[in-house]
């Protein structure tokens, strides 16, 4: 609550207007904000994903800047998460569904946040010197700490990333991934069907 009264004053001009009259800015807008599209750049310290009670999504079509962005409120979150339940909560009606359940947000170019972010989806890159959190990736997810996705269809480069599906690579010191169609980089490496040093791989599903 006290978060959700936290960024009222970022997103005032939006969040007094009811869901039917739904807003698109252009150009640049500040953030968070309950418009339903931004087109251009937006800016402010969280994403939009914190704006709380809106049914709809919420898009950013550009460049999107978080100065601290909400993986700087997930950073003792890391310690909490273990692989082996991150792969039990994972299954293949999970994966068919996931773009099923309604997004709090989107954002489709580049995401920057310096201390992390915290999103439902990125459509292109996603940037920080810190950490990242969210169900799917379609692009780049480059931070340097750590990167926990439900569905990566790209590259996720950090010292530790864990996913449930991977398409494409993981980089990193640990990398871990439940389903993996591509290959994994790093000191440590584990998927389905092997744990390997230095390389590992996998393109069919692991018979039973």
């Amino acid at each position: 609550m006290i978060f959700c009264n936290a960024i009222f004053s970022f997103s005032q001009n939006d969040t007094i207007l009811p869901d039917k009259k739904k807003t698109d800015r252009y150009v640049f807008w500040l953030i968070p904000s309950a418009a339903t599209n931004i087109y251009g750049i937006a800016i402010g310290p969280f994403g939009s994903e914190a704006v709380c009670k809106r049914p709809y999504t919420k898009y950013s079509h550009g460049l999107n800047f978080q100065v601290l962005g909400q993986g700087f409120l997930q950073t003792f979150y890391i310690n909490k998460v273990k692989f082996k339940d991150f792969r039990k909560t994972g299954n293949n009606d999970s994966i068919s569904t996931i773009d099923t359940i309604p997004k709090r947000a989107i954002h489709n170019g580049l995401l920057i946040s310096p201390f992390g972010s915290f999103t439902d989806q990125v459509n292109g890159i996603s940037f920080s010197m810190w950490m990242s959190m969210g169900r799917k990736i379609n692009g780049l997810s480059f931070n340097l700490l750590w990167n926990l996705y439900h569905k990566i269809n790209g590259v996720s480069i950090g010292l530790v990333n864990h996913a449930f599906m991977t398409k494409g690579l993981q980089i990193g010191i640990v990398n871990k991934t439940v389903k993996l169609r591509g290959f994994q980089f790093g000191l440590w490496n584990k998927n389905e069907r092997r744990s390997l040093l230095i390389i590992n791989w996998n393109f069919k599903d692991k018979k039973m």
